[in-house]
């Protein structure tokens, strides 16, 4: 067997592949003694069948198995000689096969970049950092009490006013075909907050529990005509019916409140828990930013290029977890159906995330790094507790299998690489305060 390898670029080879006659003759004829063995042929014995017949009758089959065959076994010899760290499937291009002749095709493959990370102690990056704010704890507590609001009925009036919660069903339509997007039933909508369409609760004030109004309003398009220099503008007409009314009480934010919904024996309790809260997070929101910033530097320092087939699978986790793809799309057809700016957008960021990836590895494995099973097993039991105990059958047979385990294990190897680079870091922190930032190192 000859394979030539061609580097297409830093993370693809092109292998190409001659098989020699003889090879390819003997496995001809071993394929054909065992079609002899089991053919069924109209006219002819099982076994009897004669060679010609059964070369009329299954010569395209053999021909495909047999090729089939000689792919593998060669494909998978090559990447053992050659070292090959392939990460997708091949892209297989072969001739006709005939037998006694050699038999070529080529592979194209996507290999792991192969690196080596430097500078990885004292990478300089800025964390930005920041305290929370009366006013983030006021709009905090507050949306808490709105979240505990109660709806009562209104019972002394039938005309919707300002401030009221009215259910109403409504649908929508231009141009005489309905808009799928403006129809509902049952809808609660707080009259005065602009939530299904631009001055859409301003037109049901007035209006009578019980009654069906009828409006228009306008909302623009974009122009059918691309020489014409504005959007255009049509009409939703609505047909809306308000079904009941209701006032919404939110609970007062006092000692009550704070010992019935947070725990606490004090308002002044709950707005430090509050505050703690908002502190945590924002100090999370730090740490990620720094962490960022961190692996944006070190991989300038370190550029290298990480094969196509891995970012677009990493586009498609990406949409899948953000649910605006179905888990059921390709990663090929994804890509070709995303419009051009939002592909690019993604495939940036998912770019990123591959070569994250690739260099914590590296990194790791330059550093020697290592998780032992006690670890794996801690962050097992962390999980299952923080789930809760109804979900721990399924934490313990996730994490029983192999592959699920070994990710696990990938995940913490990878933090663990990432923490060393951050502590090592030159960090410049940043304090910023809403009245105005204010830098210090």
């Amino acid at each position: 067997m000859n394979v030539h390898i061609e580097a297409l670029d830093a993370v693809q080879k092109k292998l190409t592949f001659e098989i020699p006659p003889d090879r390819v003759k003997e496995e001809v004829e071993k394929t054909y003694r065992t079609f002899q063995r089991t053919a069924q042929v109209k006219g002819f014995r099982a076994g009897k069948v004669p060679r010609p017949v059964l070369e009329r009758h299954f010569g395209e089959q053999v021909a495909s198995e047999v090729s089939a065959h000689l792919i593998e076994e060669s494909y998978i010899q090559a990447l053992q000689e050659h070292s090959l760290q392939v990460v997708a499937d091949p892209h297989i291009v072969p001739e006709k096969l005939i037998s006694g002749q050699p038999f070529r095709y080529s592979a194209t493959v996507e290999l792991r970049p192969e690196i080596v990370v430097k500078d990885h102690e004292g990478v300089e990056a800025e964390k930005t950092v920041r305290k929370v704010t009366e006013e983030e704890v006021d709009k905090s507590l507050a949306q808490i009490a709105e979240s505990l609001a109660q709806l009562h009925p209104i019972t002394d009036r039938d005309q919707v006013e300002n401030d009221d919660v009215a259910t109403i069903d409504y649908a929508a339509s231009s141009d005489g075909r309905p808009l799928s997007d403006l129809q509902g039933k049952g809808r609660l909508v707080e009259i005065g907050k602009e939530v299904i369409f631009p001055g859409f609760q301003g037109k049901l004030i007035g209006a009578r529990k019980g009654e069906t109004v009828h409006f228009s309003l306008p909302f623009p398009r974009e122009a059918e005509d691309p020489q014409e220099p504005a959007p255009t503008e049509r009409l939703a007409a609505f047909r809306v019916t308000v079904q009941d009314l209701a006032r919404k009480e939110v609970p007062t934010l006092d000692d009550e409140f704070a010992k019935d919904h947070g725990e606490c024996d004090t308002l002044v309790e709950l707005r430090e828990k509050v505050r703690t809260n908002l502190q945590q997070h924002a100090d999370r929101q730090a740490n990620d930013q720094l962490q960022d910033a961190v692996m944006t530097r070190l991989l300038e320092l370190n550029p290298f290029e990480v094969p196509p087939t891995l970012v677009r699978e990493q586009m498609r986790r990406m949409l899948i977890d953000a649910r605006m793809v179905s888990p059921d799309i390709d990663a090929v057809t994804l890509e070709a159906r995303l419009p051009e700016g939002l592909r690019d957008g993604f495939m940036n960021s998912a770019k990123k995330q591959v070569q994250v990836s690739f260099l914590l590895e590296a990194l790791a494995t330059q550093l020697e790094l290592s998780v032992p099973d006690e670890e794996v097993q801690q962050q097992v039991s962390s999980i299952a507790e923080r789930v809760g105990p109804t979900q721990l059958p399924q934490i313990t047979a996730f994490y029983g299998r192999e592959e699920n385990r070994r990710a696990l294990r990938n995940r913490l190897l990878h933090e663990k690489a990432l923490h060393l680079v951050v502590e090592k870091a030159r960090v410049k922190v940043v304090e910023r305060e809403v009245a105005g930032p204010e830098e210090k190192e």
